[in-house]
């Protein structure tokens, strides 16, 4: 048996190698009804749900592991090779383009015969697996003949499957409609971490899932990212730092909400559903005061990282609407950390100019990843934003410019911000 410490320190190494050389790449549908999906550290990151087509990485010189790599929307994940069967490539494409429905209940037994004594079940899908559905059965018109993948045949009761859904088919009104009945098919689901089913489900795969039922494939984590169809929306609060249903007017429902490590998804009236750790379930609550399910750590806009939405109202622009810096020391030394709050789908790149939009000399550029990350969603305290000391006295008129070279555009361009200064001028004294 390997330890599984030497079993990911080796899953690294090979995904290093293997990222590295196409030739390594396969396809493979993922044939169980969830395939895990595992971290470096051994804990489960994600699912694959049945039905799943995606590219596979495999390697001759690795055969120490029963693993392989499958392809998700963010990257490569480890998981069993017994989860997934190896295919050409037409292979892959016929099956993909076979596909009608989803299973839509929590969970939808395929049998044998088309009738409730028939058992065992050739296979129980979870909600969101993909299967090939056929003629209604001619003796029971409650059952559709389902075909998966391989070509094994059953029978499924109708009301336990829909037919695929393409994004935005039904205009937006509907579509955010739907996103909101969709949400609620996971209220009471427990949390499971890296749970992707009404088995377990953890907040970013709540959220991924609901958006995933309707055609659209969201990023499958708590921030938005650059890449991904969630555009930012920036949302102020009171005076006091509350949330009304006046200050909420713009956020809509099916629209998401992202905290420092946590995502839920509107429904309206204040009301959001998310996937919690706290209690261990899948709930309703409010981000207004006095409200029922009311939490202070989630409902204070100041909590409140950045909404984010499918539908922009401007989806080829960046707007900067927020530009502010606080003071810190260290030792005797006052530096300014720098926070940005932006409209737009997420930057890949920001530049600040500390000490004027014509001082490029000190210029800090943000690149992709986490440095980008922690400029966009910091909260106004946090440690983790990008600095600046100032090396001489005087007043400062700091500047920021956004950039957006490989996110989720219609035209494909290169989007950036106007040079945004910021309002407060920086007086430093020394």
């Amino acid at each position: 048996m390997i330890n599984i410490n030497t079993k990911f320190f080796t899953l690294t190494v090979f995904m290093t190698i293997a990222l590295l050389n196409p030739a390594f790449a396969e396809k493979a549908v993922v044939i169980v009804p969830s395939a895990p999906l595992i971290a470096d550290d051994g804990t489960l990151d994600n699912e694959a749900l049945y039905g799943t087509a995606t590219n596979i990485i495999l390697s001759d010189d690795f055969l120490s592991s029963d693993y392989a790599l499958i392809e998700m929307s963010y990257g490569y994940t480890p998981t069993e090779l017994k989860n997934v069967r190896i295919v050409s490539d037409n292979e892959a494409e016929e099956w993909q383009n076979s596909i009608t429905h989803q299973v839509i209940a929590p969970f939808a037994d395929v049998q044998a015969e088309a009738k409730t004594q028939s058992y065992p079940p050739l296979i129980t899908l979870p909600r969101g697996a993909y299967l090939k559905i056929g003629e209604v059965n001619s003796n029971d018109e409650r059952y559709y003949e389902a075909e998966l993948f391989g070509g094994v045949k059953g029978w499924i009761r109708k009301p336990l499957v829909r037919p695929l859904r393409k994004w935005n088919a039904e205009g937006e009104e509907q579509t955010r409609k739907n996103l909101v009945e969709d949400a609620k098919l996971y209220l009471g689901t427990s949390y499971r971490w890296g749970g992707l089913t009404p088995e377990g489900v953890d907040c970013s795969g709540l959220v991924h899932m609901i958006y995933k039922l309707n055609g659209l494939e969201v990023f499958r984590n708590s921030p938005p990212k650059y890449g991904f169809p969630i555009a930012l929306k920036h949302v102020h609060g009171t005076s006091d730092d509350t949330h009304t249903l006046e200050t909420l007017k713009s956020v809509k429902p099916g629209d998401t909400i992202h905290w420092s490590g946590h995502v839920g998804i509107y429904i309206g009236n204040g009301k959001f559903i998310h996937a919690n750790g706290s209690d261990f379930n899948t709930t309703v609550a409010s981000l207004i005061s006095g409200d029922e399910g009311y939490r202070e750590d989630l409902g204070r806009p100041s909590t409140i990282n950045t909404f984010g939405t499918a539908f922009p109202d401007e989806p080829e622009k960046l707007t900067v609407k927020e530009f502010y810096a606080t003071p810190f020391t260290s030792g005797d030394i006052t530096g300014y950390r720098f926070y940005v709050r932006v409209e737009g789908y997420a930057p890949t790149k920001a530049v600040i100019y500390p000490e004027g939009k014509d001082q490029t000399d000190s210029a800090i550029i943000l690149n992709e990843g986490v440095e980008i990350s922690r400029f966009v969603y910091s909260a106004r305290n946090s440690e983790k934003a990008p600095s600046y000391f100032y090396s001489k006295p005087g007043k400062y008129k700091p500047a920021v410019q956004l950039i957006n070279d490989e996110g989720f555009r219609p035209s494909g361009k290169i989007i950036s911000s106007d040079i945004f200064e910021m309002p407060e001028t920086i007086e430093v004294i020394f």
